[in-house]
């Protein structure tokens, strides 16, 4: 399978930050009624050793979109963990965790991707 190459990441990872932005900026509206519960979307490009993580961390579904480079998409609700954010499938095969600007990825008993990190200053 071809891996996509990292200009495609680059320009997806592009087009998510503009829609978060667009997003926010609409959460702005004072026209906005303020008892409705607007979408918050963060995004993050975790860059790995021969791999990378696009991560869109959706609020107040508490659930992440994930795009692997090995060409998988995933959303992957929020799980219960003692430190940073974690989500898991339901038989928690696959599981997510993220930590400040780290993160990794588990499936079954091995650690996939590593040493994952999001050098962006997107907040």
């Amino acid at each position: 399978m071809k891996k996509p190459s990292i200009l495609i990441i680059s320009v997806v990872a592009l087009i998510l930050i503009v829609t978060s932005i667009f997003v926010i900026l609409q959460s702005n509206n004072k026209d906005a009624n303020p008892t409705t519960v607007l979408a918050r979307n963060i995004t993050a490009v975790f860059e790995c050793p021969n791999k990378s993580i696009i991560a869109i961390f959706r609020l107040p579904q508490d659930t992440v979109d994930l795009y692997l480079s090995d060409g998988r998409e995933l959303i992957l609700p929020r799980a219960i963990s003692a430190d940073g954010a974690r989500y898991a499938n339901t038989d928690e095969s696959l599981v997510f965790w993220n930590k400040g600007n780290t993160a990794f990825i588990e499936e079954g008993n091995m650690t996939t991707y590593q040493d994952c990190v999001d050098n962006s200053t997107q907040n």
